[in-house]
């Protein structure tokens, strides 16, 4: 849950902010440059990630670092699967008979040589 105090009246929104995160944790540019400490201090603790606005557009995301870390490994992950897919797919192909010759590939490319 985020609590922070707003410029102007220097109370703290509570209900308004829980809001907009149910919403998809979304903020404006400026509550961000004004709370970038505790709205940053706050990514860990969720797994959603906060989606920042700009005119009333959204412009950018934030989310923490083990989560970025998380997704990249999952990225990772799902390139090794489909490399082994695809070298498991080959070996298919040669043991069909599904093979061409270097010049065959050269000539179907359009090669010279």
């Amino acid at each position: 849950m985020f609590f922070y105090k707003t410029r102007k009246t220097n109370t703290i929104l509570v209900a308004s902010l829980d809001y907009n995160l149910i919403m998809k944790n979304i903020i404006p540019v400026t509550d961000l440059q004004r709370q970038a400490a505790l709205i940053l201090s706050t990514l860990d603790d969720s797994p959603e990630p906060v989606v920042i606005t700009q005119r009333g557009r959204a412009t950018a995301v934030l989310i923490s670092a083990r989560r970025y870390a998380e997704i990249e490994k999952d990225l990772q992950t799902l390139d090794d699967l489909e490399l082994l897919r695809l070298v498991e797919e080959g070996k298919r192909d040669v043991a069909d008979g599904r093979t061409l010759s270097h010049d065959e590939v050269k000539k179907r490319l359009s090669f010279t040589g």
